[in-house]
């Protein structure tokens, strides 16, 4: 994609601030929709936490490591992402390498790899935890009831209306309030089962007794029942992907280029100030930036009423990562290496959450992209990224901590891979201050708001504003974070543009438009 920094036009009919994966969704959805759509990117490339960059011949992925919705099944018109991509004419150009199975857990004397597919998770489950084999039956039903009940309230214009329909939806009210943890207690009895069962958490930054189960059944099935897929040549592509489609249906992405301010005259967003001081209107504008950032910096508190920005003096973000970027020579296939591997100290995923927020992580994991794609590397190279989460308070000086992070990092995936830290011919750490940095998230945060009960649904901000004009996308916003999460905002923030009532409806008035 070239750069541009000043627009082309000083009116479109829609301006998304920001380009993650909810805002390019958004805005090729909009686009394809026949709507003139800018988008402004302060980045050189387009992605937010899907970018990726280039060390020694290598390509890394920030932060994303996998996507569920890919597949034409098992939905009618297939899972989200991949009817998204078909919507905007960009499914062609990309290739996804499914990964099964779904990642490697390892925790004191037990390791578990299950299988994709719900019959084949729950078989991977019971052949470990042979007494719990009725209960893990049930509990993976909650969640298929919870994915098909979420699936249809998608279709509603607000989470209030799913309170207001109690028949329709009754595993999600009767669960909206409950943790993974509270849940589990209902069908298991082996804490290690539990445990085993919740080893995903860190997809969703918050451990079984704080995480909603709401978000963590839909996380879950998007991956165990819609398969897990890797994108060929990084998700970089993905994001590029959008972009591209944006631009061939008429609309314009700027990068490098940084909105200065959201203009608001009548009582409505009317357009976007950029930093070089080029106005442009428009009557829609969608951010995909950090929300408080949206309201008391670009936009300006005083356009909102108390009611609105009350609770986001009280809503908790979720944590930060700390990131290990390797390439190494060392043959991992052979040493029996997943695409991803977490690695536990024990069973109390509570216990190792309060060492992270101390800063004293003792949990890690390992993603290993060149499995799935030996192209990202050159020959004979392998690339690995640890990761642990880490809250961006952890240290004072992330400059000074940094190495020492990096190399205690490769030292102790060196107990689960030997000879790795021996081989390591590149590696680089990313720090909470990093992902900030690059994203504007503010400390940065990798799931918007923390994915608890209480901040998911009704609970978190809607897509459409109480000021007229703005809308939001991305993992501040409805449902919430993960690249499922933020697309779906995406989709429910055209769909309310646009005026269309569901999903269905959406997607066969872009077909007819074909």
């Amino acid at each position: 994609m070239r750069f541009r920094r000043e627009a082309r036009r000083d009116r479109y009919d829609a301006i998304v601030v920001g380009s993650g994966l909810g805002g390019l969704s958004c805005a090729a959805l909009l686009a394809r929709a026949g709507r003139s759509v800018l988008v402004v990117e302060r980045h050189d490339r387009p992605g937010g936490y899907a970018h990726s960059f280039r060390r020694n011949g290598c390509v890394f992925d920030s932060a994303v490591h996998l996507v569920g919705g890919c597949e034409p099944t098992p939905f009618e018109g297939g899972g989200l992402l991949h009817r998204v991509l078909e919507a905007v004419g960009a499914r062609a150009e990309l290739r996804f390498e499914r990964i099964d199975p779904l990642y490697t857990a390892v925790y004191p004397g037990l390791e578990l790899r299950p299988r994709l597919g719900l019959d084949e998770f729950e078989r991977s489950h019971a052949q470990v935890f042979p007494a719990e084999r009725k209960g893990l039956h049930d509990l993976l039903q909650e969640c298929l009831s919870i994915q098909s009940e979420a699936r249809r309230a998608a279709e509603l214009a607000s989470p209030f209306e799913v309170m207001q329909r109690p028949g329709r939806f009754p595993t999600l009210l009767r669960y909206r309030r409950a943790t993974l943890s509270r849940v589990m207690d209902e069908h298991l009895d082996d804490a290690r089962a539990k445990a085993a069962f919740a080893t995903f958490w860190p997809y969703l930054g918050l451990p079984p007794q704080r995480v909603s189960f709401l978000y963590f059944a839909t996380m879950l099935l998007s991956y165990v029942a819609e398969g897990a897929y890797y994108c060929r040549g990084s998700f970089q592509r993905l994001a590029r992907a959008l972009a591209r489609s944006v631009e061939r249906d008429g609309g314009e992405v700027l990068l490098r280029s940084s909105v200065r301010r959201i203009s608001v005259e009548g009582g409505r967003a009317t357009g976007i100030v950029l930093e070089n001081g080029q106005r442009v209107a428009a009557p829609v504008v969608v951010s995909n930036a950090d929300l408080r950032q949206t309201v008391f910096e670009l936009v300006g508190p005083e356009h909102f009423s108390a009611r609105f920005r009350r609770p986001l003096a009280r809503l908790t973000p979720s944590i930060s990562a700390f990131v290990t970027y390797l390439a190494t020579d060392l043959d991992l296939a052979r040493l029996g290496a997943s695409h991803e591997t977490f690695v536990y100290p024990d069973f109390d995923h509570e216990a190792a959450f309060g060492a992270t927020l101390a800063g004293r992580p003792g949990w890690w994991t390992a993603t290993v992209p060149t499995l799935a794609d030996p192209t990202l590397a050159p020959e004979g190279t392998h690339l690995m990224t640890l990761t642990t989460l880490l809250p961006y308070g952890a240290q004072r000086d992330w400059r000074a901590e940094k190495s020492a992070r990096v190399d205690a990092m490769i030292q102790v995936a060196d107990s689960r891979f030997p000879g790795l830290a021996g081989s390591v011919r590149f590696a680089e750490g990313g720090t909470p201050r990093t992902l900030e940095r690059y994203t504007r998230n503010s400390d940065g945060a990798m799931y918007g708001w923390a994915l608890s009960p209480d901040q998911i649904g009704p609970g978190r901000p809607g897509n459409e504003t109480p000021l007229p004009g703005l809308w939001l996308a991305g993992h501040w916003a409805q449902p919430g974070g993960g690249v499922y999460g933020v697309v779906t905002s995406g989709v429910n923030a055209a769909r309310g543009i646009l005026g269309v009532s569901s999903d269905a409806e959406l997607f066969a008035a872009l077909a007819a438009r074909e």
